[in-house]
Order: C-alpha cells, then structure tokens, then sequence
C-alpha cells in the first residue's frame, strides 16, 4: 500500500451483495483513493471475489451493533471474517478499540483501531486519541457526535496534532466541517470518508464523494488552503454571493440553538476566517 502524498479520500460502500458491489467499485475507484467495505450492512458476500476485484485499495470493516453497525452475531465468527479479509489482501481492516487485542496480528494489512460515540462529543477527545495511538495499531480512528459546532473544535485539534495516521471525526449536522477540513491537515489526517452518492451516507453527516471533489475540492486541499466560513441554516446553505472563486474554500457554519456565533468564531478562528471578518482571504490555517 503505497505511503499517500496527500490525505486520501474514502468512500463508504454499503452495498447488499457481492454482485452490486463489484458493479459499483469501479466508478467509485475513479473518485475516491480507497473504498471502505461495510460488510456489516450487506446481506450477503463473497470476500475472496470482492478482494480480487478490488480496484484500490479497500478498507474492510464488519462493525458490530455495540459500535454502530449492524453485525449482531458471534464475535469469534466476525474476527474470522476480518481474518480472512486480511489474508486475501486487503489493505487496511477496521477493528474495534475493545477487540483490538482480540484480533491480533493481521499482516501485511495495517489495522485501523476504531472508537465511536453516537450520543455525544467525548470532554477528552484529545486524550482518548493519545490511548488508540499507544495501542501499536498502524492507524488510530475516533469519532463523537457533535451536538454543536463547537463540538468540531477538538476534532480539528487532533488532526492538527495527530503523528499518527488518523482519521477523526464529528459526526451529524454539525460536525461536518471535519469531514471538509481533514485534508487541511496532512500528514495527520490518513482519511476522510464520503458517502458514495447523495442519499447514501452509512453515518450522520456523510457527505457525497463528489461533493467533497467538486464543491469543497478536497482533493487539492492543503495546510495553505484558505479557508473562509460563512453562516448558514442547513449544510447545503451556498456561500454568499460576494465570495470570490480562487480565493480559497468557503464552508458552511452553524449555531446550535445553545450556541453564539462569537463563541464559535472564537473556536474556530484558528482555522477558519468568517465572512463578515476584516482580512477573511488571510490563510486560514
């Protein structure tokens, strides 16, 4: 698995067999660098013909329900599976904090130690990053709900900080800037997932993979980008009709009803210039 130059895009594949999953990983090759397998949410498949299909490289995960995916079954059964996935080559497998230990050695796959909060942003983001880190998995991945968009501010921090390939995440309508912003923060963001089309997310505020190119050109998106925010009411909000193309990125920011927008200018100002600022087309990283 080639070391990237960039933060590389994924895409969520959730199809409900082997059939309509090999007939959709080509067109999502062309669009994403990796294609993460839900296995969990298929109702069927063949992992031997799946990975010798593969067009890119794949992520496999087989999440369990206690971790938000739907795979109810027998645990030892499902280590198996991602055993198996690992001997027929794939490249990266997705494995739980709390079976980490559990699986094992699964070489040459690099393991993506995996944590997710469905409720709330964990108070210790930062520092429950630092523990997946110390667990010896090759790529640590940690995601809360925001229920604000202050929420997205300890999310950004890590990636800043991150000396481990991470992928970090705020999860639903608030936290969507994270899922923008990753590739501003390569070396430290591996990832970012999308969703294969509109309409397809696996989790809550998933955005399209090619919204993620066309729109927010996430692809060309470095430490230098200029990042300018604007208000908005719901994600899909367009930037104000003063934005001037080439100047940088515009991405669309919210207050929860708990929220000020000074509160969130203040968080976030290290990262994001706002509309309404003086010398808004100043880096914003």
């Amino acid at each position: 698995m080639r070391a990237p130059a960039r933060t590389w895009l994924g895409v969520s594949l959730a199809a409900a067999d082997t059939a309509r999953a090999l007939a959709e990983m080509p067109r999502l090759a062309r669009l994403a660098d990796v294609i993460e397998l839900r296995l969990d949410l298929m109702e069927n498949f063949d992992l031997a013909r799946l990975l010798a299909a593969r067009p890119c490289p794949l992520v496999v995960t087989y999440r369990p329900v206690r971790e938000g995916g739907r795979y109810a079954g027998d645990e030892g059964a499902r280590l198996a599976v991602l055993r198996q996935a690992a001997a027929l080559g794939a490249e990266v497998i997705d494995i739980e904090w709390d079976s980490f230990a559990a699986l094992g050695p699964v070489t040459p796959a690099r393991r993506m130690i995996s944590r997710h909060f469905f409720t709330h942003m964990p108070a210790d983001f930062g520092a429950l990053h630092a523990e997946l880190a110390a667990s010896g998995a090759e790529i640590v991945k940690l995601v809360g709900m925001a229920r604000g968009q202050l929420d997205v501010a300890p999310v950004l921090a890590t990636l800043a900080q991150a000396t481990i390939p991470t992928v970090a995440i705020a999860m639903g309508e608030y936290g969507v800037l994270t899922r923008i912003l990753a590739p501003c923060f390569f070396p430290g963001a591996w990832l970012t997932y999308a969703a294969a089309a509109a309409g397809q997310a696996v989790a809550p505020g998933q955005i399209a993979i090619e919204t993620l190119r066309q729109r927010y050109q996430a692809q060309h998106l470095t430490r230098e980008t200029r990042v300018l925010g604007y208000w908005a009411q719901s994600a899909d909000d367009l930037p104000p009709a003063s934005a001037e193309d080439g100047q940088g990125i515009w991405v669309p920011c919210r207050c929860a009803p708990h929220e000020t927008r000074a509160a969130v200018r203040a968080a976030l100002r290290r990262w994001i210039r706002f509309d309404e600022e003086p010398g808004s087309l100043a880096p914003g990283l």
